[in-house]
């Protein structure tokens, strides 16, 4: 197992492998840690499609909470 954190401008759905896995933040608006097999996965977000990669595939490798996987989308007009 291991773990990613979805990195963009405001909280947005994560989908991994076409699959709803919660919101990138938590209420308080803190990276929200996501629960993976390690492996290739890919990762999108719902909601407007006003950001960039508008999809990743990538090889997550095996890590702990503490030091999660960060997948980063970056925010366009």
């Amino acid at each position: 197992m291991s773990w990613v954190v979805v990195q963009f401008a405001e909280c947005r759905e994560v989908f991994i492998d076409d699959q709803n896995q919660g919101d990138n933040v938590d209420a308080q608006g803190r990276l929200n840690p996501l629960l993976v097999n390690a492996g290739t996965h890919t990762f999108t977000l719902g909601g407007a499609p006003n950001f960039a990669p508008p999809s990743q595939t990538l090889l997550v490798p095996e890590v702990s909470i503490g030091t999660p996987f960060s997948v980063i989308f970056a925010k366009t007009a």
